[in-house]
């Protein structure tokens, strides 16, 4: 765990700014500007060599990682807060949808992350796809249909078929079964959702079923109990995907929430146990969790998915659990919960 705190920092901080719009005071709205799009990824891993559970950061690693993410990320964050804009403010309704859209439109035309060269630019793209994706689907009511919508969409298409690929046919074994595997769901349901796919919404649908279902009678995910010191950091990290997804997917008749048993539901419930009894993660995982070591401290958009998953279910207990976190928020998720799902 040596380090572990700042390794976190630097693994969590560009998602950490997806809150950024919520907590600052509403603001005339000013479009941001679009970056250069990124349209190769190279880089490695963020852990050592030599850890086979990929619960030890090397630092030098994980610097090169969030450097050839962080455009990406501060991208995506820029394109949320434009995007609550145009969802909550009716006045900037117009200029914040256009701002969306056309900083897209410039990364579609680039054809942005289209050439991912290791497996671990393949294994990091599908979380910031989502992001991107879900923008565009927060203001596409907003915007009359045009040229570059199609361009838009046409390129999400193409994000998405990709990444089913690359996760059917190359994807490592337990990548292609893991958080990484359902972070690849939400980003193929969103698209499948906004175009209208209903291939991306099936391989959606699969992915939530092949992850969920792994699911242990205690609720806890096998794969993500094997990184050691951050097992309980990885189930937060899985459920996110699995509970958006989810319910994203119940309006069009895919209720996932009672597969395998509740087994989704049961992969809640086991954080919330795991928060109340810190051994419980420790007996199964064989490290104390790096939320009560004092490496890191859980964060207001890790427990974002809460709010959709609220949305849908009356748990008294995980609205408590997250009642001092704040308005939730995460930026590869769509930004501000409440203006996706309600209070």
């Amino acid at each position: 765990m040596k380090n572990l705190l700042a390794a976190m920092v630097a693994l969590t901080l560009t998602t950490a700014t997806a809150v950024r719009a919520q907590d600052a005071e509403l603001k005339p709205f000013v479009c941001a500007a679009t970056p250069e799009p990124v349209v190769n990824l190279d880089h490695g891993s963020r852990y050592s060599a030599s850890d086979k559970s990929r619960s030890d950061f090397d630092e030098a690693s994980n610097d090169e990682v969030n450097a050839q993410l962080e455009p990406v990320d501060d991208f995506i964050a820029d394109l949320a807060e434009a995007a609550n804009r145009a969802v909550s403010t009716e006045a900037d309704r117009p200029a914040a949808a256009e701002c969306v859209l056309s900083g897209l439109t410039t990364w579609a035309k680039a054809d942005a992350l289209s050439n991912l060269e290791t497996m671990n630019a393949q294994l990091s793209a599908p979380s910031r796809i989502a992001g991107l994706a879900f923008a565009y689907a927060q203001v596409k009511p907003y915007l009359t249909a045009s040229d570059e919508q199609a361009i838009v969409e046409a390129w999400l298409s193409g994000r998405a078929h990709a990444t089913m690929v690359y996760f059917d046919t190359e994807a490592p074994k337990n990548a292609s079964r893991n958080n990484l595997r359902a972070w690849a769901g939400l980003a193929v349901a969103r698209i499948g959702i906004t175009v209208d796919d209903q291939g991306l919404i099936d391989w959606a649908d699969e992915t939530v079923r092949l992850v969920a279902c792994q699911a242990s009678r205690d609720g806890s995910l096998p794969l993500e109990m094997a990184r050691k010191g951050l097992a309980l950091h990885y189930q937060l990290h899985a459920v996110t995907p699995l509970v958006v997804t989810a319910a994203l997917l119940q309006a069009r008749g895919h209720d996932l929430f009672l597969t395998c048993d509740r087994a989704i539901p049961r992969a809640v419930n086991f954080i919330l146990d795991g928060f109340d009894d810190p051994e419980l993660v420790e007996g199964i995982a064989g490290q104390p969790q790096s939320y009560f070591d004092g490496s890191e401290d859980l964060r207001n958009f890790e427990l974002a998915w809460a709010q959709s998953y609220l949305s849908l279910f009356d748990e008294s207990r995980l609205s408590e659990f997250v009642a001092s976190y704040g308005p939730l928020g995460n930026s590869k998720i769509g930004g501000k919960q409440a203006l996706l799902w309600g209070e």
